[in-house]
């Protein structure tokens, strides 16, 4: 039972490294590998999701106020566009929000991946589906990968 908890909340977090711990350690099976990283997956991109809505919220309602008023008091309204802006819309356009999804769960960490589809395309159902969607498909590489690569590594004639 411990093992199985332990394996939800690190894949809640960061779902790559879960997969030695839970196949290598836990000796888990392919069918439970695949069920409870998922689990930890879901449960944690619900979690952040919900939780970089408020952060994001508490962010806007703080410093928008002051961004406001210095506004108010500059000589001129435009817009600056820094290398980090630029950088951004850049990511948006190219990958957009299926990019972003797809990226979480192998090269950012849910928490990470989370935040920017909530910070970039709001909270909603669609992007839930994308962020689970992309879950499920690294969950079924990585443990294929981790059960399978001693055979595809170390072929043996």
């Amino acid at each position: 039972m411990v093992q199985i908890l332990l394996t939800i909340l690190l894949s809640s977090v960061k779902f790559a490294m879960t997969f030695p711990l839970a196949i290598i350690q836990f000796q888990f099976s392919f069918t439970e590998t695949i069920l409870w990283t998922n689990v930890g997956g879901v449960l944690g991109i619900y979690f952040f999701a919900f939780l970089s809505e408020r952060v994001i919220a508490w962010w806007n309602r703080t410093l928008g106020k002051r961004r406001m008023e210095r506004r108010r008091n500059s000589a001129s309204d435009k817009r600056i566009f820094t290398k980090k802006n630029r950088r951004i819309v850049r990511i948006k356009q190219r990958y957009g929000l299926p990019g972003i999804a797809i990226s979480t769960p192998f090269l950012l960490s849910i928490p990470v991946g989370t935040f920017l589809v909530v910070r970039y395309y709001r909270l909603t159902r669609r992007g839930i589906v994308y962020l689970v969607a992309a879950n499920l498909l690294w969950s079924v590489i990585y443990a294929v990968f981790y059960f399978f690569w001693d055979g595809l590594i170390f072929h043996r004639v």
